[in-house]
C-alpha cells in the first residue's frame, strides 16, 4: 500500500462527503423530512437514501475494485484491499428531531486497518479528515465553504485534550438507553463514578469532540463499524486513541471508547472495574 493510494482516495471521498453532507443539509434546513421504521425499529429518511447514494456512486465510479459497506445498502465487494465505511448520516433519531448533532460519516480500511477517516456535521459546520501519517485537519465554520479545496485552506490541526487526571476528565455518550440495552450499565456508572463530569453530545458529535480537545472521553456501548470507523483514523493522528471495551483497537466489537489517549489506559479499567 502506497501512501498515493491512500492519499488519492481521500481526495475523491472529501469531495463525495462534503456533497453527501450538503444533501443532508438541504432537507434539514428547508426540504422537509420523510421518516421511513426499518424492521428493526430504526428510522431511515430521505437523506439517508439520497447522501449514501451519492457516496456510492462517487467512490466506485473512480476505485470500482474497492469493497464498499454501508449502512442502509447490501455490501459491495472488492478485490484492492480497500474498504470504504460509510454511514450517510449517523444520528438520524436526533437529524429527525432537528437536534444537530448528526453527521456523515467515511471510513478507508486496508487489510483489516483503518487509514483514513472523514466525518461532516452539516449543522454544526464542521468538517474534519485524517490519513495515516498525515495528521488529522480540522474547520471549524464551513458557512462560506464552496469546495473542498476552500475547507483544506481553512483547516487547523486537530489536537486531543491535554488532561491526564482521569478525575478531571469529562465524558460524553449518545445516552444511558444503550447502555441498559446492552447490558452494561455498570461499565458507565464505573467510568462516570471516576470521572468529572459526562454529557449527552451523543452520535459521531462526541468522537468528534475528543478527536478536537473539547471532551476528553466519549464511550457507546452499542454500535456498527460504520457508527465509528472514522474515528479510528482520526483519533491516532490527533493523539488520541479508540478501543473497545477491552482495550482492543478495533472498530468491529459492538463498542468503543475514544480518547486522548493519555487517560485511555484508566479508562478501561474503570470500565472493566479493574
Amino acid at each position: 500500500m502506497s501512501d498515493k493510494a491512500i492519499t488519492s482516495r481521500l481526495a475523491v471521498a472529501l469531495d463525495a462527503t462534503f456533497d453527501a453532507g450538503k444533501a443532508v443539509a438541504e432537507y434539514y434546513f428547508g426540504m422537509g423530512i420523510d421518516v421511513v421504521w426499518k424492521g428493526d425499529g430504526s428510522p431511515v429518511t430521505q437523506a439517508d437514501e439520497r447522501a449514501e447514494k451519492i457516496l456510492r456512486q462517487r467512490l466506485s465510479a473512480v476505485f470500482p475494485d474497492d469493497a464498499i459497506v454501508g449502512e442502509e445498502h447490501e455490501d459491495e465487494h472488492g478485490t484492492s484491499g480497500f474498504k470504504w465505511i460509510i454511514d450517510p448520516l449517523d444520528g438520524t433519531e436526533a437529524f429527525i428531531r432537528k437536534v444537530p448533532i448528526f453527521g456523515t460519516l467515511v471510513g478507508l480500511e486496508h487489510d483489516g486497518r483503518m487509514v483514513a477517516g472523514i466525518c461532516f456535521m452539516p449543522a454544526q459546520r464542521e468538517f474534519a479528515w485524517a490519513s495515516k501519517g498525515g495528521g488529522c485537519w480540522w474547520v471549524q465554520d464551513t458557512t462560506h465553504a464552496y469546495d473542498v479545496e476552500t475547507l483544506r485552506e481553512r483547516a487547523i490541526r486537530a489536537q486531543v485534550s491535554p488532561i491526564s487526571d482521569l478525575k478531571r476528565a469529562m465524558i460524553t455518550t449518545t445516552g444511558q438507553g444503550a447502555f441498559h440495552r446492552a447490558g452494561k450499565v455498570e461499565e458507565f456508572l464505573r467510568l462516570r463514578g471516576a470521572t468529572r463530569k459526562d454529557r449527552g453530545f451523543g452520535h459521531c458529535w462526541g468522537h468528534l469532540l475528543v478527536a478536537t480537545g473539547r471532551m476528553e472521553i466519549s464511550i457507546e456501548p452499542k454500535i456498527r463499524e460504520w457508527d465509528i470507523a472514522p474515528f479510528a483514523a482520526m483519533l491516532p493522528e490527533a493523539g488520541g486513541m479508540l478501543t473497545d471495551f477491552a482495550g482492543e483497537p478495533t472498530v468491529y466489537s459492538g463498542n468503543a471508547v475514544c480518547s486522548n489517549r493519555v487517560l485511555h489506559e484508566a479508562a478501561i479499567k474503570a470500565i472493566r472495574g479493574a
